[in-house]
């Protein structure tokens, strides 16, 4: 395999999607990559951003880099009960993708009982590759490791977050963002059947996850990034982003054909930085960049132009709700 496919896959994504939904659609290519690895974390991605925002066809296109053996369409509508029923109590998707390409409709579809019950599932597989669950007849355990991409709408995901975050899930996976503006989508409706009838080789890895050298310079970097994203992601955890960033350079590095990270991997980390900022949540975010420099509510409200009286109760819910899930610290915000 040429050390030129990553380039071809970039260039074949910008044609077909355009340039802002390249990165994602790179993103998910290399989560399956990573769903083979033993060294590194597979990369579990959640993809926000609203219907008809090529959330699907980015997922879907995955079928054709990839052999149908390497990936599992998980649907929309699946328990616990059944990924153990269904999957082979997970030997089946074990180094497999999971596709679950409407998270919207797998979690409007489920009791709050049996949703939870599944997300804990998914969480624990995340973390331990395994999840033992006890019913009153029955032990049943899910084991494996596997890759994940599930895509969610905005309002899906401000719904069921405190959930999601009570349970993990989100800290265990990569959140992207992504939407097209008004233009963009007409753009993608012409082009449509064009669209459709691109085609590009399918990936086969001359390389394997352990011929990838990790120097310690790169980890200093990855660390950086690590402290970086933490802020835009506001994630609570800049060591599993640390893995994250890892697995997304190593796997990058096994799509060109490289067995050393260089600065191809670096520009993507850089192309995909923007997409970890919940862009329907710019506000709360600049606050909790302003609290993590140290500011205080009083100095917050004045560089967003707003006034202190009726604006501080805000920015103290903000700031306390980020303290909740560990994001900021408790001395930090004077």
């Amino acid at each position: 395999m040429s050390r030129k496919y990553a380039l071809r896959l970039n260039e074949y994504y910008s044609r077909k999607f355009g340039q802002v939904v390249t990165p994602i659609a790179l993103a998910k290519t290399l989560t399956v990559v990573s769903s083979s690895f033993t060294q590194n974390m597979p990369l579990w991605i959640l993809n926000v951003a609203p219907s008809r925002h090529l959330k699907t066809q980015t997922t879907l296109d995955q079928q054709q880099i990839f052999p149908r053996s390497k990936l599992v369409y998980a649907g929309s509508d699946f328990t616990i009960h059944g990924l153990i029923r269904d999957y082979n109590s997970g030997r089946d998707i074990d180094r497999k993708c999971l596709l679950i390409n409407d998270m919207t409709l797998l979690l409007g579809s489920k009791a709050k009982q049996t949703r939870g019950r599944l997300i804990d599932a998914l969480s624990e597989l995340a973390s331990e590759g395994r999840y033992i669950y006890s019913d009153f007849q029955h032990t049943y355990e899910v084991k494996a490791r596997f890759s994940l991409i599930a895509n969610i709408t905005p309002h899906s995901f401000l719904v069921n977050r405190r959930q999601l975050l009570g349970n993990t899930f989100t800290e265990r996976c990569l959140v992207l963002y992504h939407s097209l503006t008004d233009q963009e989508m007409s753009e993608a409706n012409l082009n449509r059947d064009a669209r459709n009838m691109m085609r590009i080789q399918r990936f086969h890895s001359t390389i394997h996850e352990s011929d990838v050298e990790v120097s310690s310079e790169d980890r200093v970097r990855f660390d950086e990034y690590a402290r970086r994203w933490r802020l835009l992601a506001a994630s609570s955890s800049s060591s599993s982003l640390f893995d994250m960033i890892k697995t997304l350079a190593v796997a990058h590095a096994i799509l060109s054909s490289q067995t050393e990270i260089t600065t191809q991997q670096y520009r993507f980390l850089d192309m995909l930085e923007p997409h970890l900022q919940n862009q329907w949540e710019t506000v709360k975010l600049r606050i909790l960049q302003l609290a993590h420099e140290g500011r205080s509510i009083k100095d917050i409200c004045g560089i967003m132009n707003q006034d202190y009286e009726t604006y501080r109760p805000y920015v103290s819910r903000v700031i306390n709700e980020y303290r909740t899930i560990g994001v900021l610290g408790r001395s930090e915000t004077g």
